[in-house]
């Protein structure tokens, strides 16, 4: 998992484009860029431009191996996963960390969305698959940073799982690409 450090990578991913982009990269690569484009329902060019702008920082990248003539351009996200460096200071900083952190959680709410409208385009056996909680707890800081590292931890051999499938690009049979997303946060009483 590569930690991003880097706030020109964030503010790169302040597009709303580049985000949904990204997304279904990840979710469905190694892709070429016409079938990008027919999904996400825009010219080739201007996801060609977005591209050029993930690869700058090495979020994305050719796979030539796969064209089968020199017109086509296949691409995959470059990395199985990522971590934003919270430790980030000075008042650029906390504009770009609150300016990706909206888009990032308008582009989850956005998915949970979709998943709901598109329901029944799925294969039946998945129709009921999907799952989602919210607990009301009662927690210190350091409590609520513990909770953190058990849920990271629960779901540390799924994501190695993952990245072996991805990196050996394998699928097995039946699979379908899985976005889990939770939230946690204290709210004033």
């Amino acid at each position: 998992m590569r930690q991003i450090d880097n706030l020109d990578v964030l503010r790169m991913l302040t597009n709303r484009f580049r985000m949904k982009l990204y997304s279904l990269l990840f979710r469905i690569g190694p892709v070429t860029v016409s079938e990008l484009a027919r999904r996400m329902d825009a010219d080739p060019g201007q996801v060609s431009y977005h591209l050029r702008q993930l690869q700058r920082y090495d979020m994305v990248e050719d796979v030539p191996e796969l064209a089968r003539d020199s017109r086509e351009r296949w691409v995959r996200a470059a990395m199985p996963g990522w971590r934003v460096d919270t430790d980030l200071e000075g008042p650029y900083a906390a504009a770009v960390m609150q300016a990706w952190t909206a888009q990032w959680v308008i582009d989850q709410f956005e998915r949970l969305r979709d998943f709901e409208r598109n329901l029944t385009a799925l294969p039946e056996e998945w129709r009921d698959a999907g799952f989602g909680s919210s607990r009301h707890l009662r927690l210190t800081r350091d409590e609520m940073a513990q909770l953190n590292e058990q849920l990271n931890a629960v779901m540390e051999p799924w994501r190695k799982l993952t990245a072996e499938r991805i990196a050996a690009d394998e699928t097995p049979p039946g699979s379908l690409p899985i976005f889990l997303f939770y939230h946690a946060f204290p709210e004033l009483p």
